[in-house]
């Protein structure tokens, strides 16, 4: 996770940032970015989503209590004006209370996986202030929990202090993809370790070794039985050659299809994730990452999704099939053999290709 995706949590070490008109910040733009970014969110209709587009909300509308926060009651009547009939129960303060405070826990889980692809977005938008996540403590009745979108100076804004300036202008352009980076949930045990960040030091790196050696070796073993075992066919006239050829064919397809990627991984930085990683929509990745770009070495599962500037479906980095053989490519949801894009890691820009 990047140095940035730091200040997305609930915790209470980033101080609010006192933020003026000489700043050149504009919250309420901010505000609205975070909201028009939840809505593209698969998890757009669960209710810690919702309770995040309530906040956003709240904090447009009434900016002068956005600062000190909004009470549980007051995100109730606004999710249960977004869903369009009553949550929770309106007459039952402690209920609401419960309530909002097992899905904001959710959001906070939630947030974290967006962590990076949102502080990315606010770089492109040119924001020096990233948003955390925030909630004071009440004690009693007299003073309930109050829940806030605090801004923290971002690692970027602290060395410009610029006004906040697009980066990119990639978006105005109907040829061209913005990708944005985000952690992959529900992923099975096995892929688990990649999907948190694999780090490539001490016994982790010695690990990570030995895993890539064991099926090497056990493929140049097959090889030599398999060599030895043609060789005594053609002098002694058994007909097993052929079988032994093709059981090391498939056992070879085999290793190659669970581990291949692993070893592709030191030259091409990025790759498709091995099957016992992926979703039914093949867009799960595995990117090496290195110093300067990331603070530590790791490997990273991710995804790289992106608008399509042709129909507003989501595009996502994968395969690129047998037209764009060995490569990676955006593909849109809506037409993903026409809406075709192509994908760098670095740069996070994308053609098109059609």
């Amino acid at each position: 996770m990047s140095d940035s995706a730091a200040y997305f949590s609930d915790i209470e070490a980033p101080e609010q940032v006192e933020i003026g008109v000489e700043t050149g910040f504009d919250e309420s733009k901010a505000i609205v970015l975070i909201e028009e970014r939840s809505l593209a969110w698969k998890e757009s209709g669960r209710l810690d989503v919702q309770l995040l587009r309530a906040l956003c909300q709240l904090s447009r509308t009434h900016p002068e209590k956005a600062r000190q926060g909004f009470t549980s009651w007051d995100l109730v009547e606004e999710i249960s004006k977004i869903r369009g009939h009553p949550w929770s129960d309106g007459g039952d303060k402690p209920r609401m209370s419960d309530d909002v405070r097992q899905q904001w826990n959710k959001l906070l889980k939630t947030w974290g996986t967006k962590s990076e692809g949102i502080a990315q977005q606010f770089s492109d938008a040119g924001f020096a202030y990233l948003p955390s996540l925030q909630k004071t403590e009440g004690g009693g009745t007299g003073n309930p929990t109050l829940y806030r979108i605090a801004w923290v100076l971002g690692k970027e804004g602290a060395a410009s202090q610029k006004p906040d300036v697009p980066r990119s202008a990639s978006a105005l352009n109907r040829n061209t993809v913005r990708y944005v980076c985000e952690d992959i949930e529900e992923a099975n045990p096995f892929a688990r370790v990649f999907t948190r960040g694999f780090q490539l030091t001490g016994w982790r790196k010695q690990f990570y070794i030995v895993f890539l050696g064991v099926p090497l070796l056990f493929l140049w073993l097959l090889f030599v039985q398999v060599a030895l075992g043609v060789t005594m066919s053609a002098a002694i006239g058994v007909k097993t050659a052929l079988t032994s050829v093709l059981s090391f064919v498939v056992i070879l397809w085999a290793v190659m299809a669970s581990v291949g990627p692993l070893y592709r991984l030191g030259v091409d930085r990025i790759v498709i994730a091995p099957w016992w990683m992926q979703s039914i929509d093949e867009d799960r990745l595995l990117e090496r990452r290195a110093p300067p770009r990331h603070s530590e070495k790791s490997i990273k599962a991710v995804r790289y999704v992106a608008k399509c500037p042709l129909c507003d479906g989501k595009v996502s980095a994968t395969k690129g099939r047998l037209e764009f053989f060995g490569r990676i490519v955006g593909r849109c949801e809506e037409a993903p053999v026409e809406h075709v894009f192509s994908f760098d890691h670095i740069t996070r820009d994308g053609k098109l290709l059609r």
